[in-house]
């Protein structure tokens, strides 16, 4: 390779600051290469944002010839220069690899290159970005005006497509970065930034320290391994973990790579190969892209070593390694922030959780009445939260996908009736609601107050909220009412303790028994209810925690969810601690029975009560 070009080659290459910047950014890349310091035949590999390959082709063709027009005949030279771009069918050829020639094979990631075209490379780099003093260099030499430090640091800390446009523009003298950076976002984060959605309160501490670092990493006044830059989302379907990922990288000013292991999976036949191939291009054009937030859907499906099978254990092995191989290594790459999100984080490999990796979690719940009202007016636009409260308030257990849900079939009645939106638009699309009787209010009533009085008298509850509602949504009688303990933990949960959460979780039916003679599905019967719950903290007594006949340990805590079917031999001492809370708490009942009924006709009559233990 040539180590300076011809006069007549620096007088064009100049005139073009963004062909004379990939020269320079390619030398430094080579810099360390036998073919760049010997002039050794090889094959070298150079990966780079494949919108700059034609810039590098022109750079490489300038290293090997130093001529300002240089002519590359496959049967004729010995210097070549190739391009192949992920998902490109171009075929390679190595035969010109002959003795002393060399080659310089541009790609956008080395997944895109047959295991024979990586064996063949003498050497695999990346081009960096360029530094503060190289871009000024390349502005000098090209004959525009040098930037300030500030403006400087401000272009070299943008993705390759803002340097791209800025270092060809002639002057940077009041320019609006962060404009410039809103209209270029608009192409890649649209809708709306996370600040103006409402809810994910949980998230928005974590969103606005890392906001803040952002800025001054772009700043250079503070090292990327500083930022605090990964982060697990985990909760039920609709909360809107989608919409998190997609109005953080609008919050942040930077790109979206948003992808699946779903989506890596089903690349071409789905064989180990093709997955593995689909995951690292997503990291690599996530770093191609840089500043930008990798998110990865359905991250528990990436697969988890402990729940290996003997028909898939080889697969799920290589995938999982890879997976955290790529992810300790992107946890290093200036620029990319990583987001993934679960709806089961219990089955997600623990080794990907831990420090360094996705090691903050975010738990996006369902929404509150408060924030459901803010939620539907964010999608209608032209309605209050105020004015929707009333609506909303009935709505437990509805996600924000199915607020907008609402929202677009609202606006579906606007148009029908040819005119904007109107609060009589959303009420007819609400879905239907029941008005429970006088009899069905009063058992719910009794089941809550039950939940209420075990947790007064078992000495783990300072106090209880207790609410109840008239109407319910059609075939979710789960919402009608709700109890609220507030705990007293000391931070290392007891046997007792967790009995007593058993048997709070248990009272609910066990008053409807003592009261009524008969109970109801309340309750029980989905996942999350009290029988769920109850069932849930037994069985990790038993398995995990060493709290049933004898000090065994079965299981992670962890991996005991609706899945998790505990060994046989294990079952009665589960069903022991079950029943015996359940008579427990009807013991307690029975001998506060006047109260309980006292405390369920209250709420009956006044929907909302707040008991002490006092």
């Amino acid at each position: 390779m040539k180590h300076r070009m011809t006069s007549g080659a620096f007088k064009q290459v100049r005139r073009r600051p963004g062909s004379l910047l990939a020269y320079f950014l390619l030398r430094r890349a080579l810099k360390g290469t036998r073919q760049f310091r010997g002039d050794v035949g090889g094959l070298v590999i150079v990966i780079v944002d494949k919108r700059w390959f034609p810039r590098f082709e022109r750079a490489a063709e300038l290293l090997f010839s130093g001529q300002a027009r240089a002519f590359f005949n496959a049967d004729t030279s010995m210097h070549r220069v190739v391009s192949k771009a992920y998902g490109s069918k171009t075929k390679l050829d190595l035969d010109m690899l002959s003795y002393n020639a060399q080659m310089i094979l541009l790609t956008d990631t080395v997944d895109a290159l047959s295991p024979t075209i990586r064996i063949a490379a003498d050497a695999t780099v990346t081009v960096e970005k360029p530094t503060v003093r190289l871009l000024n260099a390349v502005r000098k030499l090209a004959g525009r005006p040098c930037l300030d430090a500030k403006a400087a640091e401000a272009v070299a800390g943008e993705d390759w497509d803002m340097i791209e446009a800025l270092v060809c523009r002639y002057s940077l003298v009041d320019v609006d970065f962060d404009a410039l950076r809103s209209a270029k976002d608009s192409e890649t984060s649209e809708g709306s930034r996370l600040s103006e959605l409402p809810g994910f309160d949980a998230a928005r501490e974590w969103v606005s320290n890392l906001a803040a670092d952002l800025s001054s990493w772009r700043a250079k006044t503070l090292a990327w391994s500083a930022l605090d830059r990964a982060a697990l989302l985990a909760g039920p379907p609709g909360v809107g973990k989608t919409m998190f990922a997609k109005a953080l990288a609008a919050e942040l000013g930077v790109a979206l790579v948003a992808t699946s292991a779903g989506r890596w999976q089903s690349t071409n036949a789905g064989h180990l190969g093709d997955m593995l191939v689909a995951m690292r291009k997503s990291f690599d054009e996530a770093r191609s892209k840089s500043p930008a937030v990798l998110f990865i859907d359905e991250l528990d499906s990436v697969g988890n070593r402990e729940h290996q099978s003997s028909l898939n254990g080889y697969y799920q092995t290589q995938v999982v390694n890879t997976f955290l191989e790529l992810a300790s290594a992107a946890a290093e790459w200036p620029g990319v922030i990583l987001l993934g999100a679960t709806n089961r984080p219990e089955d997600v490999e623990p080794a990907i959780l831990r420090s360094g990796r996705f090691e903050n979690r975010i738990e996006i719940e369902l929404p509150t009445a408060e924030v459901r009202a803010a939620i539907l007016s964010h999608h209608l636009g032209a309605i209050s939260p105020e004015t929707l409260a009333p609506l909303t308030e009935h709505l437990d257990g509805l996600t924000p996908a199915d607020l907008e849900r609402l929202a677009r079939a609202a606006k579906r009645v606007a148009r029908e009736n040819g005119r904007g939106i109107e609060i009589a638009d959303v009420e007819a699309s609400m879905p239907p609601l029941k008005e429970l009787t006088g009899a069905a209010l009063l058992r719910i009533a009794t089941h809550e107050c039950g939940h209420a009085l075990v947790a007064l008298t078992s000495g783990f509850v300072e106090g209880v909220t207790v609410k109840l509602k008239d109407k319910v949504i059609i075939g979710n009688p789960q919402c009608a009412g709700s109890t609220i303990c507030d705990f007293v933990e000391d931070g290392l949960p007891t046997e007792q303790f967790l009995r007593a959460r058993i048997r709070i979780a248990l009272a609910g039916m066990a008053a409807e028994e003592v009261v009524h003679q008969d109970r109801s599905v309340g309750g029980a019967g989905v996942l999350g209810s009290d029988l769920h719950e109850a069932t849930r903290i037994a069985t990790r007594m038993v398995v995990s925690y060493g709290m049933g006949d004898s000090p065994r340990f079965e299981i992670d805590y962890r991996r005991v969810h609706e899945s998790y079917r505990p060994p046989a031999d294990l079952r009665p001492a589960i069903d022991r601690v079950l029943q015996e809370e359940w008579r427990r708490a009807k013991e307690v009942l029975i001998s506060h029975k006047d109260r309980l009924t006292h405390l369920a006709w209250k709420l009956v009559s006044e929907r909302q009560m707040e008991i002490s233990a006092s």
